[in-house]
């Protein structure tokens, strides 16, 4: 077989790269539609809880902006998958509607959202579910969403629930 000068021989290492850089590019397109088209998450002004808490001790509290503050519980036994009451507590700030959503932290549960209903100036409550898990310790964040008149600003507050 004869090799003409108008027909080269591609080098292995082109096609090496030329497969790495179609990864890449998949691999960035993935990450661009999760974060274009994801929940509720992209417009919220996140503001990181004061310090750890674990929520199944009891309420835990964090700072909304330079003059709120957030008070988040939840009540039930988190291991069970019995249904959860979830209660937000807000002041300092004008909130009209609160949700919270349930999402896996090492692995992709889906997403589990509750508005809660309004029960007094700043107060929310609703009743919410986690999803089962094989898991021996199944690490959740608990994003609390507040709807303000400047927007949404919001919290989260990991715990993890042993079986």
């Amino acid at each position: 077989m004869q090799h003409h000068d108008e027909d080269p021989v591609r080098s292995p290492l082109l096609n090496l790269l030329t497969l790495v850089t179609l990864i890449t590019v998949l691999v960035a397109s993935g990450y661009l539609a999760d974060y274009y088209l994801r929940d509720s998450r992209e417009n919220v002004t996140w503001y990181p809880p004061r310090m750890h808490c674990d929520l199944r001790d009891g309420a835990c509290r964090t700072d909304i902006g330079l003059n709120g503050t957030l008070r988040f519980e939840i009540n039930g036994d988190f291991a069970s998958y019995e249904p959860l009451t979830l209660d937000v507590q807000t002041s300092g700030i004008d909130v009209e509607s609160a949700v919270v959503e349930f999402v896996g932290r090492d692995m992709n549960m889906g997403l589990t959202r509750v508005e809660l209903e309004a029960v007094g100036d700043g107060h929310f409550r609703g009743v919410g579910e986690l999803r089962p898990c094989t898991e021996t310790v199944m690490p959740w964040r608990a994003q609390v969403i507040l709807e303000t008149p400047e927007g949404q600003e919001g919290s989260w507050f990991d715990f993890d629930i042993h079986r």
